[in-house]
């Protein structure tokens, strides 16, 4: 079955051993057998299903006193092929590498078309149309993503996240009986390190520069959160 955003909405907020949860990731790979490497942190708990391309971030609930854990955010990753297949070679013990989701990674949109607001007063929004479906292929670039979601609400580039753009609400269908949903989506764009670098005159025109060149750039990860308010 494919992986589609929508469906993984109302996993936000679950327990880590919430069978909803349990029964959700094995049928991303029924054939295979599921296992996750748990990792604590002060303020968080994440659950990495490397052969699944997933990461789970689970965060103390404040209404529990800090004793129970409820699903903050799911990171859906695109490994490069080099990363999959060298991660487990650079060093002892090193662990394995997030492989490409099995199924299918897929927005079902609820609107067919992007509202753009008016640049200059007076002038009127622009309406365009998308497709029903936008599928997060491994070669799936920045430029496309940006075409069926609409401007970001935020972006930014630099730290360890790298370039990144975020829409605080996107309104997608349910595969399995098409019920509207919302959630927020944070994606991080592949930095392609030397095969497609800035020239230095890209360089000196700051920002701009950098977003017309990471448009070009294949998609690193997405983050599926529940919707700003």
């Amino acid at each position: 079955m494919p992986l589609a955003i929508a469906d993984l909405q109302p996993l936000l907020g679950l327990g880590p051993d919430s069978p909803q949860l349990t029964q959700a990731l094995v049928a991303l790979a029924p054939d295979q057998q599921v296992e996750r490497d748990a990792k604590s942190y002060p303020d968080a708990t994440y659950h990495n299903y490397y052969s699944l391309g997933l990461s789970l971030c689970f965060i103390p609930r404040k209404d529990a006193g800090g004793g129970t854990l409820e699903l903050e955010s799911i990171d859906i990753f695109n490994p490069t092929p080099e990363t999959s297949a060298t991660a487990s070679a650079r060093r002892p013990g090193a662990p394995p590498a997030y492989t490409f989701p099995p199924a299918p990674v897929t927005l079902r949109f609820a609107e067919t078309e992007i509202v753009f607001p008016p640049r200059k007063p007076g002038e009127k929004e622009l309406r365009v149309p998308r497709p029903d479906t936008l599928e997060l292929k491994a070669s799936t670039s920045g430029r496309e993503v940006v075409r069926s979601l609409g401007e970001p609400s935020r972006k930014g580039s630099g730290g360890w996240v790298g370039v990144w753009l975020e829409w605080g609400a996107v309104a997608l269908k349910r595969e399995e009986n098409g019920e509207r949903v919302e959630v927020g989506l944070m994606l991080e764009l592949k930095d392609p390190k030397g095969s497609n670098r800035l020239t230095k005159e890209q360089e000196d025109q700051g920002v701009g520069g950098v977003w017309d060149q990471a448009s070009g750039w294949r998609w690193a990860g997405i983050k599926v959160f529940r919707p700003s308010k």
